[in-house]
């Protein structure tokens, strides 16, 4: 594989297209007029929607929806989970004097649930009804608390 071949590769996957986990009949070779298809790597096959791209050789060739290739599930990937903040944990807590659940939860790295155990627990101190507020120095002096 050329740094070519790897490039386009990379890009593909990054637009979405997936690797083709089949090999289509040589119907679709013949009806293409690829003369490459017998090589010893064989084309490689990418598919995104009902498009599929070979990338075996110079022509990339781009098929709509063609009959000889077996038809693709949808996928679904996983998204990656939204930042909730641009400034660490430790900048928080020296910025706040009183910090959100969420915000107590992001500095000790727990779920909002956790928090709430926590002042149930006495742990830590609510400071206000709603929203629930606890006081930095305490979550500060709770991450200081936590074994490594």
């Amino acid at each position: 594989m050329n740094k070519t071949l790897v490039r386009d590769v990379i890009a593909l996957t990054s637009n979405g297209w997936r690797p083709y986990p089949d090999k289509p009949d040589n119907a679709v070779y013949t009806r293409i007029g690829c003369p490459h298809w017998q090589k010893a790597n064989g084309p490689f096959w990418f598919v995104r929607d009902r498009m599929y791209l070979c990338v075996g050789c110079a022509s990339r060739c781009l098929l709509e929806n063609p009959a000889g290739f077996m038809p693709m599930l949808p996928m679904r990937y996983a998204k990656e989970p939204p930042r909730l903040y641009n400034i660490t944990p430790k900048e928080m807590l020296e910025r706040h004097n009183l910090l959100t659940v969420r915000q107590a939860a992001y500095c000790l790295n727990v779920a909002e649930r956790t928090i709430y155990d926590y002042i149930a627990e006495g742990k830590l101190v609510r400071l206000r009804e709603k929203p629930t507020r606890v006081r930095a120095s305490d979550v500060k002096a709770m991450c200081e608390d936590f074994d490594e």
